[in-house]
């Protein structure tokens, strides 16, 4: 039984349809839909103010994203939306999340806004599908 659906996204066209998949799903199965946006790692040399104005430009973002996609995913009729925005590496988040949520499904598309836009198979999900305890469904 699918109780709990963790969606992770970037915003990415995969990500939106992997987006839709989830929905359908937790509508299906009445499940939670933990949605997650992971942002990369902010470097403490950037310095003072430079720092702080990059970090907030990226929870802006993040957060835009995040609620952008709760707002759609409400409409089309998932009940049990949450949203969680981490900083660091996209697969190591997903799994961090993975791990302290315990979802019983990953829904993530193949290929993000990563430099490699040529893979067959992102890094990303690549990682997540091979690392995950749970059930990942891996969207094209």
């Amino acid at each position: 039984m699918i109780e709990h659906i963790l969606l992770a996204t970037d915003g990415s066209a995969a990500a939106e349809r992997a987006a839709e998949m989830a929905a359908s799903l937790a509508m299906r199965y009445g499940a939670k839909l933990t949605i997650l946006h992971a942002y990369h790692p902010i470097s403490f040399f950037l310095g003072e103010p430079n720092y702080t104005q990059v970090l907030e430009r990226e929870l802006e973002k993040g957060n835009q994203l995040l609620e952008g996609l709760r707002k759609r995913l409400g409409e089309m009729g998932v009940k049990d939306i949450e949203t969680e925005l981490i900083e660091g590496n996209a697969a190591d988040a997903i799994l961090s999340v993975v791990e302290t949520r315990k979802p019983d499904l990953v829904v993530l598309g193949s290929r993000g806004l990563g430099t490699w836009q040529g893979a067959f198979l992102g890094s990303v999900s690549m990682s997540v599908t091979q690392r995950a305890p749970c059930p990942v469904l891996v969207v094209k």
